[in-house]
């Protein structure tokens, strides 16, 4: 059981190539282990509720094309 879910933690990690999260009080997404955001979107995080505020600055990893619309959606509109 324990080897069967470090297996998937291990993998998670791979797959999350990008990360959402907050640059210079804006939404932004990165790349990789990339300091640099690789874009930041004129969304202000003040706007948003509490808890949406907390999950970006722990940072969202995006994980498929599916992830990234859905946290558009979600965080951009």
């Amino acid at each position: 059981m324990k080897k069967k879910y470090l297996s998937q933690l291990l993998c998670a990690a791979f797959l999350s190539v990008y990360l959402l999260g907050i640059h210079d009080g804006k939404i932004a997404l990165w790349s990789g282990d990339d300091p640099e955001p690789i874009r930041v979107f004129p969304y202000s995080v003040s706007m948003l509720p509490k808890e949406a505020r907390k999950q970006l600055e722990a940072g969202i990893p995006i994980e498929s094309m599916e992830d990234l619309n859905r946290l558009a959606e979600a965080y951009l509109s």
